[in-house]
């Protein structure tokens, strides 16, 4: 894994809450110049590499909390389940197979392959409600 890459996984593992890529960029910024597309490029490696997921409703990034090695040598894959605060925006990885077992059962006139998917859903957390 690259330094730039290690920076942006540092910054994220020191954060309690999903940050978004400017606040990823201010945080690697105190300690290094750097580009804002050296992070976008960090966080698309990380990404793919499923380490980090990203919600689609507050553009947050997160770690993983499936264990794993965090090597970028060997991709770690699964089906996130991300649930996300409507008003708060906190997102927290959900630890359940049903949802696996539900989409993959899942028939699709064009072909869709849900074997691999993300899905994200939109609630609201305890402290909001």
């Amino acid at each position: 894994m690259g330094k730039n890459t290690q920076l942006v996984l540092n910054s994220l593992k020191k954060s309690p809450k999903g940050l978004t890529a400017y606040q990823i960029l201010n945080i690697v910024l105190k300690s290094k110049s750097i580009q804002p597309m050296t992070i976008y490029r960090a966080l698309k490696d990380l990404t793919n590499n499923g380490l980090i997921h990203k919600t689609n409703k507050n553009k947050t990034f997160h770690l993983c909390n499936t264990t794993h090695v965090c090597n970028m040598t060997e991709a770690h894959e699964h089906n996130a389940v991300l649930a996300v605060c409507n008003d708060c925006g906190v997102a927290e990885e959900l630890k359940t197979d049903l949802f696996s077992k539900i989409i993959k059962s899942i028939k699709s006139k064009k072909k869709f392959n849900f074997n691999n998917f993300n899905l994200e859903i939109t609630t609201t957390c305890k402290e909001c409600n």
